[in-house]
This record gives C-alpha cells, structure tokens and sequence, in this order.
C-alpha cells in the first residue's frame, strides 16, 4: 500500500504533538562510528541527533580520534587498530553502552580493514537493541545485502543503494533510471512485503519509507543523509510501536 506526505503537511500530526517533553523520556541514543580518516560524517550524526531531540546521547569513537572529539559531551573511546579504526577488542565496548541505550545508530565511513568488519558484523548479528546503519557504513560490513535486508534493521539509504537491495533479493522488476514513480513504489512495496528491515530511501525528488510491504512517500528534494539518519534514529527509538509513522515523521521534521 502506497500513502503520499504532503511535504508540507505531516502525514502523523499526532506523533508531532505527542513528541517527548523531556529528556528523561526522550530516550538514550547510543552513536558508533568514526575513524582517523573520517570524524565528519559521525559528527554531523551526532549534532543532528541532538536537533531531532534525542534525550540522552553516548557517542563511541576510535581512540584515534580522542585528541579532536575528548571534549564531546558524551564521548567514549575504544581501542583503536594500526589504521586507526576500531580494533576487534572495541566490540566489547559496543555491547556494553548498547545495553544502555534504547537504539544504536552506525553513522559514518569506519574503514574498509578486516578487522573493523569482523566487530561491526558480529555485533549486528548479535546486537539485541533497534538498530539504524547510515549509508557511509555500508562499505565496512561484510554481511551481504541479501542477508542485511532480512534482519530487524533500519537502513537509511540512496537509490543506488536500493538497487543494490532489488537485485541482492531478486526483484523480478529491474530498477534503472527509466523506472517511473508508480513503479518505484510497487518495487519498494514488494521488497519490503518480503523482507524484514525498514527503508529510508532518498530518490532524486521523492524519500521514501517503507516497512511490511507499506510504503508512504513525500516529495522532496535530497538530503543530508547523517542527519536524515540521525533523525530516523531518534523518532524510531521515541516511537517504537509506529515504526513507519515514525520514519515519515523523521522526513518531515528533518526537511525544516
């Protein structure tokens, strides 16, 4: 089923008016990310989390980067590899602040060593709290598309990356350029009927967001993908039992 936001009237006012006043109810957002080559795109997460209105945040980076971030309210660091992303006794570190926190968002590029991907594919396999990945994290997990999309996950992605999912879960309709709005639409709503992560997919004039096979859509123009992330986290995590309503809350909101 395909639902239509008018980009400038939300779809659920009520999850609007309904949003946490305080910070004690606004939930606990635990940010991983990060590298020596790479604080920018964790740090924009992390600042638009706080806009989204996340009531506490905990940030955990690579030890590498403790000389730019020490001063980050929030801030931990983990062990740090050779190439300054994190090492594999790090994952401890992510069970342990997950445990605190009511949802985990992987924001930002963490490298593309083995080592890195070895600890961020064992704690998504055995992670137990809601889970947003940024696109920028993509490149450091090894678990295939295939088996990514068929876990509990919310992934905040690009079209191309989309494409990437359609042909990993065999979509018996190709995605290209040529594909119209009404096709799109059917794809994401076959795709998400049959597999169980959440979408958020940024389209040249359209986000979409889907979950169970429903799909609603708002026409817009691009946007930032850390803080389109950063806020899909915080609404999921203050709204858990309306996952989808959630997601185009976040749309909206994070276009303002």
């Amino acid at each position: 089923m395909l639902q239509k936001q008018d980009p400038n009237k939300p779809l659920f006012e009520d999850l609007l008016w309904s949003k946490p006043e305080n910070k004690k109810s606004a939930g606990k957002l635990l940010i991983i990310g990060g590298q020596a080559g790479d604080f920018i795109n964790v740090s924009s997460a992390y600042s638009f989390a706080k806009e989204a209105g996340a009531g506490t945040i905990r940030l955990i980076l690579p030890d590498s980067l403790k000389k730019i971030a020490r001063n980050i309210e929030g801030v931990e660091f983990a062990p740090s590899n050779s190439s300054g992303s994190f090492a594999k006794s790090a994952l401890a570190s992510f069970f342990d602040l997950s445990e605190w926190s009511d949802h985990v968002l992987l924001a930002g590029d963490l490298g593309k060593n083995a080592e890195t991907t070895i600890i961020l594919d064992g704690f998504l396999l055995r992670g137990s709290r809601p889970t947003t990945l940024s696109q920028h994290i993509l490149e450091s997990i090894g678990i295939s598309f295939g088996q990514l999309v068929n876990m509990p996950l919310n992934l905040v992605i690009e079209r191309k990356i989309f494409q990437k999912i359609a042909a990993a879960t065999g979509s018996h309709v190709p995605l290209t350029s040529l594909t119209t709005y009404a096709q799109m639409g059917e794809i994401i709503e076959t795709i998400s009927a049959k597999t169980k992560a959440s979408y958020t997919i940024v389209d040249e004039d359209h986000i979409w967001c889907a979950l169970n096979g429903e799909v609603i859509s708002t026409q817009t123009k691009p946007v930032d993908i850390n803080g389109l992330s950063a806020y899909s986290a915080v609404w999921l995590m203050q709204n858990p039992s309306k996952p989808l309503e959630a997601l185009a809350a976040a749309v909206y909101e994070s276009r303002r």
